[in-house]
């Protein structure tokens, strides 16, 4: 794992800063308080989110509502972008939101899933997402304030830790579920052992059940004689009642053949009184109209309506052109009395263009007067006229319609008549008819009292029907009975069939309980025995190995740190180290400060070789955080460092320090300042040290 870029916002001390890590050693320096360990946290932060029991105040920069960091990092040949945000609530400060970018491509999800996916690309097992970033902690960062912790932790705890992020607390929580898988199996054996204590009671139970099957069965076959000979009893009897019913069927279509008869000779008796009626209307008619009508006064009043016709048409023409004539006069008058209008208008002619005379003017109202004088007395004239020949025209046009209506009757009677005429014909056709109908009543009567006769004849068998009846339906009740005895006992069987069945089951789950109860018997006494000490001698063994090299790293990395002196560490069974002094143990808090520093530092420099070596996916090997590791150091252990540092060889070694003399020993510097309440990164530029007064080269 690389680290390229951190961007912060909002984030305890810094406003908004972007920190770049180049590859190589580097330096994190400024004074105490001035925001270098935030850069770590914001780091552990961008990559676990905030872990159980950390607050988010811990991180949001006092007085904003939001806050977010932005991590760009090379894991493996992928490169990661990872984002967080966080917010101030009412009473909390949470995760926001949460994105993680591989390769250009975005994932947005839960946190969780998040975290999950971070794991996978970092290379750590599976077990470590619930573990919070323990194996975080004790191969890449440990905060300044736990360096020493593990070391001064009882020594129960210390290896309770240690299982944990060296991955060999399975072997502990194997000893523990063998414990509950035992205690399991000693109850499944007892459930087993309650299982199969009536198996021998089942076994008999089941051959009576056959034994009692056999019965039934037997019972079955005689019950379903029974049953046969039932239905052919009733099958007999149903066919006989059928025959009855056939022959009582014949009296029912006989009773209605007499009543469609009945209504037939109904029906031809209307037509007779119809009949009857009609011809009665047809002499009486011929009488009453002939009488009536009179083709001469017919004859005479077609001539009257056509001389008014021809009296009305003459009017009409002559009231036409006295009209044509009034409306002449009327548009001549108009025309007139227009133009002398425009006479009197005129000055000058318009043909002669010469002034037109007063006495001239004079003549022409004179001729006009004139003019309109003749007009107008030819109008009233023409009036009255009109006056006559309208007063002619109505009275010819009110005799005419009398004539008309007279012709209208004379016509209707006339029709009528020839009516009468054809119905005479018809006369003869209906006495026929008559004669028809009276022949058909006779024969379909004689057909009636045939029919009652049959039907007499056939009533006489409704008492045995009766009879026949009642038999059959105690024919249908006992074979129903037989139906449901037989039904009953088949189902007996039935169940009888699936007890057995399923005693059958029980049986071969007891049998097979039993099998299985041998098994858990067999299993339990080897879990118990040779399984679980098989697990402590693997345990044992692996703890063994990973202490030899635990110690040998702890003490390569001590002697290095501590100059060669009277000063040997070693650890014990529970990893707890061991300072010896002339070969005398030697207590830890009697150590220099700088002892204790360099203890703390050569323990958290062999955890981190031990764990890389044992999971070797992981991809975080190259690279190294290390928080104020020179505490308490002194000038010779300063110079130390160098070698320790070149012994490291990873590609990225971040180191937090105030001390001025590790700038020698580092590729670059990241200088922090803070004014007042915010912190910055100062420019890096590494060659400003050696310029500095105090700065031995």
């Amino acid at each position: 794992m690389k680290i390229k870029k951190l961007s912060l916002r909002n984030i305890r001390s810094y406003q908004d800063e972007e920190i770049i890590f180049p590859e190589g050693a580097i330096l994190l320096t400024g004074d105490v308080g001035s925001g270098k360990t935030s850069i770590l946290l914001a780091l552990e932060y961008s990559l676990f989110g905030l872990q159980p029991g950390q607050r988010g105040a811990s991180l949001l920069r006092n007085g904003t509502n939001n806050g977010e960091v932005k991590l760009e990092l090379e894991l493996g040949d992928k490169k990661v972008i990872i984002e967080r945000k966080l917010k101030r609530g009412h009473k909390s400060i949470t995760n926001e939101y949460a994105s993680i970018v591989i390769d250009n491509e975005r994932l947005e999800a839960s946190l969780t899933e998040i975290k999950i996916k971070i794991l996978e690309l970092m290379g750590y097992p599976q077990e470590f997402i619930k573990k919070n970033n323990l194996l975080y902690r004790y191969t890449v960062y440990t905060p300044q304030e736990h360096m020493k912790q593990i070391i001064l932790e009882d020594s129960e705890t210390r290896l309770s830790i240690l299982r944990h992020i060296l991955g060999i607390d399975k072997y502990k929580r194997i000893r523990e579920n063998l414990s509950i898988l035992i205690n399991q199996l000693k109850e499944e054996s007892k459930v087993l052992q309650g299982e199969i204590k009536s198996l021998d009671e089942e076994k008999t139970k089941i051959e009576i059940r056959r034994s009692y099957i056999q019965l039934l069965e037997k019972e079955i076959s005689a019950k379903i004689q029974d049953l046969e000979a039932e239905k052919n009893k009733r099958k007999r009897i149903e066919s006989e009642v059928l025959e009855l019913e056939e022959k009582t069927k014949e009296r029912i279509y006989l009773e209605k053949e007499v009543e469609k008869t009945k209504i037939i000779i109904t029906n031809k008796n209307e037509n007779i009184s119809v009949i009857n009626r009609e011809i009665e209307e047809i002499e009486k008619a011929i009488l009453e109209l002939g009488e009536l009508f009179d083709e001469e006064e017919y004859r005479n009043i077609i001539n009257k309506i056509e001389k008014k016709n021809q009296a009305i048409d003459s009017l009409t023409l002559n009231y036409t052109a006295y009209l044509s004539e009034i409306s002449s006069l009327e548009k001549q008058s108009k025309d007139t009395l227009i133009k002398r209008d425009r006479v009197f208008k005129i000055d000058i002619c318009p043909t002669c263009l010469q002034d037109v005379p007063e006495a001239h003017k004079h003549n022409i109202l004179n001729e006009t007067e004139n003019v309109l004088g003749k007009a107008k007395q030819r109008l009233n004239i023409l009036e009255e006229e009109i006056k006559i020949i309208k007063k002619e025209l109505d009275k010819e046009k009110s005799e005419k319609k009398i004539l008309e209506e007279n012709k209208a009757s004379k016509e209707i009677l006339k029709a009528k008549l020839e009516y009468l005429e054809k119905a005479k014909n018809k006369y003869q056709s209906l006495a026929k008819s008559l004669e028809n109908l009276n022949k058909d009543i006779a024969i379909l009567e004689r057909h009636i009292n045939t029919i009652k006769e049959k039907i007499l004849e056939i009533s006489s068998l409704d008492a045995l029907m009766k009879i026949k009846k009642e038999e059959l339906n105690t024919a249908f009740q006992l074979e129903r009975k037989a139906d449901i005895s037989l039904a009953e006992t088949k189902k007996e069987l039935e169940i009888l069939k699936k007890e057995i069945m399923l005693d059958e089951e029980a049986i071969t789950a007891k049998e097979k309980s039993k099998k299985d109860l041998t098994y858990l018997l067999e299993l339990q006494g080897w879990l118990s025995t040779d399984f679980a000490e098989l697990i402590e001698f693997i345990e044992c063994n692996v703890l063994l190995r990973l202490r030899q090299e635990f110690s040998r790293v702890f003490s390569k990395w001590f002697h290095m740190l501590v100059p060669q002196g009277t000063l040997t560490v070693r650890l014990d069974e529970s990893f707890s180290p061991i300072i010896l002094h002339r070969d005398a143990e030697m207590e830890y808090s009697f150590l220099s400060g700088g002892e204790r520093t360099a203890v703390a530092l050569a323990y958290r420099l062999a955890l981190n070789q031990t764990i890389n070596s044992m999971l070797s996916k992981i991809k975080t090997k190259d690279i190294v955080i290390l928080d104020e590791p020179t505490d308490g150091f002194s000038e010779i252990q300063l110079d130390k460092m160098r070698e320790v540092l070149h012994e490291l060889d990873v590609s990225q070694l971040i180191i937090v320090s105030h001390e001025r003399k590790i700038e020698s020993f580092v590729d670059n510097i990241l200088r922090i300042k803070k004014l007042g309440d915010t912190s910055s990164l100062e420019p890096n530029n590494k060659l400003s040290l050696y310029l500095q007064p105090d700065h031995k080269t």
